[in-house]
């Protein structure tokens, strides 16, 4: 992540300058995730390390506050990189961003084992994690839907594969949550199926989103300015 962070960053310049705030929250995104994940290997070295402090629990709260900042950022960025017009960003958004956020609060009590409403209740609030869950998806599949018959064919197509890998990434979380649940209780097998569950998958929706970002950002830049393109592909096929 703190590599496809410098990349996003260094590479920014390869785009045309309304499509560089899309690629730096790509950066941002994947920047605030390897922070993260520096502090849960701290956090897993004190819980389960050869130096495990005794009465020291995992905090799952460094992923939620992670996912927190970054979901709704990935959602941006999407919009971002399309440069469609402000009514139709702020359309997307103000629907979009308070539901990425409604999903990753509902889904912290039950990873937490808060036991908030009875013994046991996480899968309730999975449940209720889901339902954002799907109006995200609505809105991603149909609304933008409407708003891409402008775009560039490569983009579309893009767009497209962004949004199966959107739905296939974030497929794994309540896969890798449902996995972890077993009758006998959340022990270490359940830890190591969750954490890797969630770790592929941060992976891709992270690093591999902000790339394909990066590429769609390209294409745009390439379309609204012919020379940019010759200038850019130009160097491309000469390297």
């Amino acid at each position: 992540m703190l590599f496809t962070t410098i990349f996003l960053f260094v590479a920014r310049e390869r785009v045309l300058p309304r499509y560089r705030m899309a690629v730096m929250v790509s950066g941002t995104v994947t920047a605030i995730a390897a922070y993260h994940y520096f502090r849960m290997f701290d956090s897993f070295n004190e819980t389960f390390g050869p130096e495990a402090v005794e009465g020291v629990v995992y905090n799952v709260g460094y992923r939620y506050i992670d996912w927190f900042l970054t979901v709704p950022l990935l959602l941006v960025e999407t919009i971002a990189v399309l440069a469609l017009a402000r009514a139709v960003q702020t359309k997307m958004l103000v629907r979009l961003v308070p539901a990425a956020a409604l999903m990753i609060g509902l889904g912290y009590p039950g990873d937490a084992q808060l036991n908030l409403f009875y013994e046991g209740d996480a899968s309730l609030w999975g449940l209720l994690s889901t339902i954002p869950f799907l109006y995200i998806l609505y809105v991603l599949f149909v609304e933008l839907g409407k708003s891409l018959d402008r775009q560039p064919a490569g983009v579309v197509k893009k767009i497209k594969e962004l949004r199966l890998l959107l739905l296939a990434t974030w497929g794994v979380y309540p896969i890798a949550f449902i996995a972890s649940m077993n009758a006998t209780g959340f022990d270490e097998t359940s830890f190591v199926l969750r954490e890797a569950g969630y770790t592929i998958a941060d992976i891709l929706a992270k690093c591999l989103f902000g790339l394909m970002i990066f590429t769609i950002a390209r294409i745009k830049s390439a379309a609204d300015d012919a020379e940019f393109a010759k200038t850019e592909y130009k160097e491309e096929v000469s390297k």
